[in-house]
């Protein structure tokens, strides 16, 4: 049924379960997790491997991931199946998906010497841009402003605020420094000013 073009392709792959369906489109974001069940009629005896491949042609696909054991993890980069014959289905995930991930995939039951699968389901990935959430506010939206601040003497750590430096100040901010003293000469000078009028 099948002919090997390599070690991990597999050619005229036999398709006796999808009944001619169409492939069922998957939608998953970027960097998201793929997980999937395959089912098929419970099996005992010796075990049939299970697989996971990327289709490359309408009868060729290339193996990504097969089991060779029942209830152990076969993984192999980002892809991993787990199978259980007895319940009659595998799991397939497929991790960190990327953009080039969209495709068409298979999975099923596979025979590693003549390379065939019998396809359980037909896949059609579309992997799309992860949302973004945009914050509600940002620091660039922030009106930029310069700030003096003073920091008492001895003080070692001078920290920034809005890219402005921090300057070392003993005396308290004003906005004028002789301001203080003029409005003490104002006060005293005013009863003197009172007596020369009387």
């Amino acid at each position: 049924v099948a002919w090997p073009e390599g070690s991990h392709t597999c050619c005229c792959c036999l398709c006796c379960c999808s009944g001619g369906k169409l492939p069922e489109e998957l939608h998953q974001a970027l960097g998201q997790t793929l997980s999937l069940k395959c089912q098929y009629s419970p099996m005992t005896g010796p075990y049939q491997s299970k697989a996971w491949c990327h289709q490359t042609s309408p009868n060729r696909c290339t193996i990504l991931v097969h089991s060779s054991k029942a209830q152990t993890a076969a993984q192999k980069s980002r892809y991993t199946i787990w199978d259980e014959p007895k319940a009659g289905f595998f799991n397939v995930t497929m991790t960190q998906l990327m953009k080039n991930d969209s495709g068409s995939y298979w999975c099923g039951i596979y025979n590693s010497s003549s390379k065939t699968i019998v396809v359980l389901r037909e896949i059609s990935l579309v992997v799309t841009p992860a949302p973004t959430t945009s914050p509600m506010w940002t620091l660039t939206s922030l009106p930029t402003r310069t700030v003096l601040i003073t920091s008492p003497e001895g003080t070692s750590s001078h920290p920034s605020i809005n890219g402005s430096d921090t300057r070392k100040s003993s005396a308290p901010l004003y906005l004028d420094s002789a301001a203080p003293r003029l409005l003490v000469s104002v006060l005293c000078g005013l009863p003197v000013a009172i007596g020369l009028v009387l």
